[in-house]
């Protein structure tokens, strides 16, 4: 049965009014929760999470075609996740060595540092190019140096100078591995680079993909929106062979493993990068895959931890070196 209420008009008027009162003490967050006067948008996301979201494993390995051997060793975003990289990858050769150290590789691309150089990079800091900042104050070569020389875990990111398609070419041609990056801050048709070791391309017979030595050594990073690296592994490797890629990752950045002739050799008479001839890859004066520093090069010491798990560490351009094509020269290549 229905009820209705039996109270005078009077009393519903005084009702109506002091429900009208409370409305006026209501929160606002409360009335436009319950009430809103118009859809609210989609907020965009922001700009550092889009970042970290691009670098998860599964974002990654999307990349790569949803390969399953794909995972990523984080680094450190310390203005030196480039050489840390390095580092990291090469020690899994046999164990840290002092001249992988981020102290010698910033030294190694010093010294390599040329006039030139400085005044490619006067330029494009006078032309406001992205990237550049560090040149702010930079009026001679060795100024140049000593600014390269800063390590960003020692002095902050943001005063350390991050590595660029420079400085990664120096890495791979004095190492000799190949670099095969995804950069996340170019479209999708460019977003694969590589940087070769000179002399470690041949000429395809297809003319379709620079065909390297299946033994060639290679080095796999991703490089966020925000110039940050890390270290892609493959099959649980830091430092794969490019005969351990599937074809379609190759040719991803357009290059083939050479077939072998018969007798066992690189077809074109280039020497092969194997783990176990990395030393006789480098030349005189290595040790156990450990590079001798120049003359006036001080070994580093080895970072505590490091020396004791005996283990390497846990930024893009558009280059290679073999076949002379330019590197990209407008921004960092990751910190």
């Amino acid at each position: 049965a229905l009820r209705f209420s039996t109270a005078s008009p009077p009393t519903l008027r005084r009702a109506a009014h002091l429900a009208g009162r409370l409305a006026l003490f209501a929160p606002r967050s409360l009335s436009a929760l319950s009430m809103p006067r118009k859809a609210a948008g989609a907020q965009p996301a922001r700009e550092g999470t889009l970042d970290m979201l691009s670098a998860r494993s599964s974002a990654v390995r999307a990349r790569l075609g949803n390969d399953s051997n794909v995972s990523v060793d984080y680094i450190e975003a310390c203005g030196d996740c480039f050489y840390l990289a390095i580092e990291s990858a090469l020690s899994e050769i046999c164990g840290w060595q002092p001249y992988y150290a981020v102290a010698m590789q910033r030294q190694l691309v010093a010294s390599q540092i040329t006039d030139e150089t400085y005044q490619l990079y006067q330029l494009l800091h006078a032309q406001r190019a992205e990237g550049f900042a560090f040149m702010q104050g930079v009026d001679s070569l060795e100024a140049l140096r000593r600014r390269v020389l800063v390590r960003g875990k020692q002095h902050r990111p943001h005063k350390c100078v991050w590595a660029d398609g420079f400085a990664m070419e120096v890495i791979a041609n004095h190492f000799g591995v190949l670099l095969l990056v995804i950069d996340e801050r170019v479209q999708e048709s460019q977003m694969f680079t590589r940087i070769a070791p000179r002399g470690a391309c041949a000429p395809s017979s297809s003319g379709e993909a620079s065909e390297l030595d299946p033994s060639q050594s290679l080095v796999l990073l991703h490089s966020s929106s925000r110039e940050h690296m890390n270290l892609i592994m493959y099959n649980g490797k830091k430092l794969p062979q490019l005969g351990d890629l599937p074809a379609k990752l190759q040719r991803l950045w357009g290059i083939s493993a050479a077939r072998r002739s018969a007798g066992g050799s690189h077809t074109d008479g280039c020497a092969p990068l194997a783990h176990q001839d990395f030393q006789r890859f480098l030349g005189d004066g290595v040790a156990c895959g450990a590079i001798r520093p120049r003359p006036g090069m001080a070994p580093a010491a080895p970072p505590p931890q490091r020396a004791a798990e005996n283990s390497g560490a846990n930024g893009n351009a558009e280059g290679d070196s073999s076949s002379g094509r330019p590197v990209r020269e407008a921004r960092r290549g990751g910190g």
